[in-house]
């Protein structure tokens, strides 16, 4: 069965669109802007798309200008749709080579109208293109194709970022857990600082707090200035004394002074 991939902004043409043509047994994929179509073609690989003029950013004319100068998407073919309050731009519709247009809201004979013929048009043009062999592959005529820059911008680079972001999340906080723990485990034990050395002493105790209201502490009036101490008094000075010995006066000396000479001592004290 052909998958459709339905563009709009709004939710209630969302469900309407997917409704009906889900009940006719079509596989229905809904997005709200282009960006997200862009993204979601390659896993959706569409046989129709229905897309609308009028979203923010890049408008369904951008989407089948892409796909009518893809040669991986030739085979999709392009319904335009618009709001009853809102005008189709025949010129642009015709410049784009879109293959209908839709009014909103959807009406289910004119929607299934619509969209049978080109569904059953494009898995034609899908099975034309596939292999015949096993093995081989099918060739793509060369045609000159719109660079691919022409539909992407920040916008687009972001959400394709994000969907790879997520994807790979899993894998990143595996790996950044296992170097924490090898990190951790090859660690030297003294390289873990000491305790400080508060840490021993529980903290003290909030005091506790009273309904009436506390006042702020008043300024203590200034203390008089100390007296000025007595100076000490001063050590009394010390003179050195020098002991002068009396001369003996003796008979047998000269000039009356003792000039006999020290005995030598005995023997005994000589051995001692």
């Amino acid at each position: 069965m052909s998958r459709i991939l339905l563009v709009d902004d709004s939710p209630h043409a969302q469900r309407m669109g997917e409704r009906i043509l889900s009940e006719e047994g079509y596989e229905v994929v809904t997005v709200s802007n282009a960006d997200s179509a862009l993204i979601r073609l390659e896993d959706v690989d569409p046989d129709v798309v229905l897309a609308d003029v009028v979203m923010p950013g890049r408008t369904g004319y951008e989407i089948c200008q892409y796909l009518k100068m893809s040669p991986r998407h030739r085979h999709v073919r392009v319904i335009l749709t618009a709001g009853v309050m809102e005008t189709l731009d025949q010129a642009a519709v015709a410049r784009v080579e879109a293959d209908a247009t839709l009014t909103k809201p959807f009406e289910a004979s004119a929607l299934i109208a619509a969209v049978k013929p080109l569904a059953e048009a494009a898995e034609k043009d899908r099975a034309a293109q596939a292999p015949r062999e096993p093995g081989t592959v099918a060739r793509v005529p060369a045609m000159v194709a719109a660079p691919f820059v022409a539909v992407v911008d920040e916008e687009q680079v972001r959400a394709a970022v994000t969907v790879a972001l997520d994807a790979a999340m899993d894998v990143m906080a595996d790996e950044i857990a296992r170097r924490v723990l090898v990190a951790l485990a090859t660690r030297k034990p003294d390289a873990v600082p000491d305790a400080a050395p508060d840490a021993a002493y529980p903290p003290a105790p909030a005091p506790a707090t009273t309904s009436a209201p506390i006042e702020a502490p008043q300024a203590a009036p200034p203390a008089p200035p100390a007296p000025m101490a007595p100076p000490a008094p001063m050590a009394p000075r010390i003179e050195t004394v020098r002991r002068v010995t009396p001369l003996r006066h003796r008979t047998g000396s000269i000039l009356g002074l003792d000039i006999s000479f020290p005995e030598p001592e005995s023997s005994e004290t000589e051995s001692d």
